[in-house]
């Protein structure tokens, strides 16, 4: 017995896959070369000149303004006063006065410990007996040793001086 459903089907899906093949090889096809392009009505303008590099980097450049602070603040720390103008002061050699060596400021804020075991805060850093460390100070940092630690005064020796010191608690 002929089974025409099944015929049909396949006519059916035979005829859309070589429709679709047709559809796919003549869209590949340039254009018949007789066939122009209409003339545009009005002025031809030229094409835009194309940049010869595609590096979209080089076409745009970052510029960087530092606002004072009367025309801006900076909007991520509001309150910082990191972009407010610092007045300098005039410098002694310019007056004919010799500029006399600034002390490091250092300050024994506590002694913890036991007796056989003991630390000394010295400014901000923590310091054992024969340790050295770099203490931070106004102008900058310091390299202290901490000779001996007492309990309540410490021995220190600050690089680049000759007598070491002696901090105590208070003072």
């Amino acid at each position: 017995m002929n089974n025409p459903p099944t015929c049909s089907r396949r006519s059916t899906v035979l005829a859309v896959i070589g429709a679709a093949l047709l559809c796919v090889v003549g869209c590949n096809k340039p254009p018949p070369p007789h066939a122009a392009a209409p003339p545009a009505a009005g002025p031809a303008h030229p094409p835009a000149a194309v940049p010869a590099t595609n590096d979209v980097a080089a076409q745009y450049v970052s510029v960087f303004e530092e606002l004072p602070p009367a025309q801006g603040k900076d909007p991520f720390f509001p309150k910082s006063h990191r972009r407010d103008p610092v007045a300098t002061p005039a410098a002694p050699e310019a007056a004919g006065v010799a500029a006399a060596p600034v002390a490091p400021i250092l300050v024994l804020k506590g002694v913890v410990g036991s007796k056989t075991r003991r630390f000394a805060l010295i400014n901000t850093e923590t310091m054992a007996a024969g340790e050295t460390a770099s203490v931070r100070v106004p102008d900058g940092h310091v390299r202290v040793r901490c000779m001996e630690i007492g309990p309540d005064y410490v021995w220190i020796k600050v690089e680049g001086e000759a007598q070491p010191k002696r901090l105590e608690l208070g003072k």
